[in-house]
């Protein structure tokens, strides 16, 4: 059987989502965000938090939802939008793997490199008008 995974279950829209202790790096109240002009919508512009400046990407539409900051290939990162419902130590899914049980339902990781590659694309499409 799988280790436990330590993490942040996280609420967005229906679907559940598991974000690893290993990229998390704090939870705090949104701070006020202000908007990069020509940014792709996802993209919710920057904001100063933890004495960093970190890009905040919309990850649901909760208006009051904190802010969770991870770092992903080294680089600070805010998600915004989306409800945090708990942190802690949880078992593996058994079926689907990354996914831990959470209340008898499976939170998928949330995939972080999916998210960043479609604000790539984005930029691509907006530079070169695609």
């Amino acid at each position: 059987m799988a280790a436990k995974r330590g993490g942040v279950v996280l609420r967005e829209g229906q679907a559940l989502r598991f974000l690893p202790a290993t990229v998390v790096v704090r939870i705090v109240p949104c701070p006020p965000v202000s908007r990069v002009p020509g940014a792709p919508k996802p993209l919710l512009g920057i904001a100063h938090t933890g004495g960093e400046v970190v890009p905040v990407v919309a990850v649901g539409t909760r208006e009051d939802a904190p802010l969770v900051v991870c770092r992903y290939l080294g680089e600070p990162v805010g998600l915004a939008g989306c409800e945090v419902l708990g942190s802690g130590v949880y078992e593996p899914h058994p079926d689907t793997e990354g996914a831990v049980m959470v209340d008898g339902v499976a939170a998928r990781t949330l995939d972080l490199g999916a998210t960043f590659a479609s604000l790539q694309g984005a930029r691509w499409a907006l530079r070169f008008g695609g």
